[in-house]
């Protein structure tokens, strides 16, 4: 099966890492992918050049080709053409009616996007949506070919460092706490970043604490100034892959794709986004129901003093610390899955292939 993944900004973002990961997983399933950077000639899509060292050896085959001019020379005829950028929806659309080839979207999340993408899922031949919340928000545009095929974690690539869960060498019991959070501090999550910020500094009176942020811009707030000097504060920026930090933290913060990474990575974890979930409990959830790892709801605001409590909690009690990193790395084995997550997309393109 030939499958067309077009994707026109290969921006640091959870939704790129979802195609480059899902290219990669549908290549070892055995499906020959092309994606394709659709919009090289605009200055504000930028092109896959980061993510190829994580899609070298895959047999993904990355291109660069503005595709309303057609298919790249050599590119195979697509069976699928499957969107996964609202940017790329009406053009994708038209590419695989061209050749006869079955029209897959993924939404990941509407937003302003809604009324573009309206028409385009309308036609396409089925849509996945990441999760139950973003498949109810569509339901009226696509009715009756909405399938949810929740994001996955490459469990080969995050895994928890040599000699277990907790990380060798290391331990939150009198010495540093390595805490990460990964994600966007933009306006919607600003506030919850600074309320981390100032939990965090409440934890450096028990014990020193370094905080690794990975995000894809400035924080846009002065977290020196609110961390205080027993807070170390490194920002080493979006990466591409960022599973070596994973191994090396303590504790994972964060919401969506990032609780998945840290639990594949054997870290307990914080959900923290525009609310405060508190602590991931892997022995909670139920796989039945899902796997909404959101935080955008305005229940559960957070604050300093609910996220330092949780922070003391696993400090104070390591053994807890360990025993909710492994036992999310067993959820993430069992249920979070990314090559579960290839197989259903391959058994869906079987189903609507032409």
């Amino acid at each position: 099966m030939n499958v067309l993944i077009p994707l026109a900004r290969f921006s640091p973002s959870g939704q790129t890492s979802h195609v480059v990961d899902l290219a990669g997983a549908l290549a070892r399933s055995g499906v020959r992918v092309t994606l394709v950077h659709s919009r090289p000639a605009d200055p504000t899509c930028t092109g896959p050049d980061e993510y190829r060292p994580l899609l070298a050896g895959t047999g993904v085959a990355v291109l660069s080709h503005d595709l309303a001019a057609g298919l790249p020379n050599g590119a195979p005829r697509p069976d699928v053409v499957h969107a996964h950028s609202t940017l790329d929806f009406p053009l994708a659309e038209r590419l695989a009616r061209r050749h006869g080839a079955a029209f897959v979207v993924t939404v990941h999340g509407l937003g302003c996007g809604r009324i573009l993408a309206g028409a385009s899922l309308a036609r396409a031949d089925a849509v996945i949506a990441v999760g139950r919340r973003v498949a109810a928000d569509i339901a009226g545009l696509a009715a009756g070919r909405v399938v949810v095929i929740e994001n996955g974690v490459d469990t080969d690539r995050f895994h928890p460092p040599a000699g277990g869960s907790r990380p060798r060498g290391r331990t939150t019991v009198g010495g540093e706490v390595r805490v990460l959070y990964a994600g966007r501090v933009d306006a919607e999550r600003r506030a919850g970043f600074t309320e981390l910020i100032r939990a965090l500094a409440a934890l450096s009176r028990h014990r020193r604490v370094r905080a690794v942020v990975l995000s894809d811009r400035p924080p846009g707030v002065a977290p020196a100034l609110l961390a205080g000097p027993r807070v170390s504060l490194d920002f080493p920026g979006w990466l591409v892959d960022p599973s070596p930090v994973f191994r090396t933290a303590d504790v994972v913060v964060g919401c969506g794709r990032v609780i998945r990474e840290g639990m594949a990575s054997g870290r307990p974890c914080l959900l923290l986004g525009r609310s405060y979930r508190g602590l991931v409990l892997p022995a909670a959830l139920d796989p039945a129901r899902g796997h909404d790892f959101g935080a955008g709801g305005r229940e559960g605001l957070p604050s300093a003093e609910r996220i330092a409590a949780d922070l003391l909690r696993l400090v104070r009690d390591p053994d807890l610390a360990t025993r909710l990193g492994a036992e999310g790395r067993a959820y993430a084995l069992a249920h979070l899955s990314l090559a579960e997550v290839a197989a259903r997309t391959v058994a869906l393109y079987e189903k609507v292939r032409r």
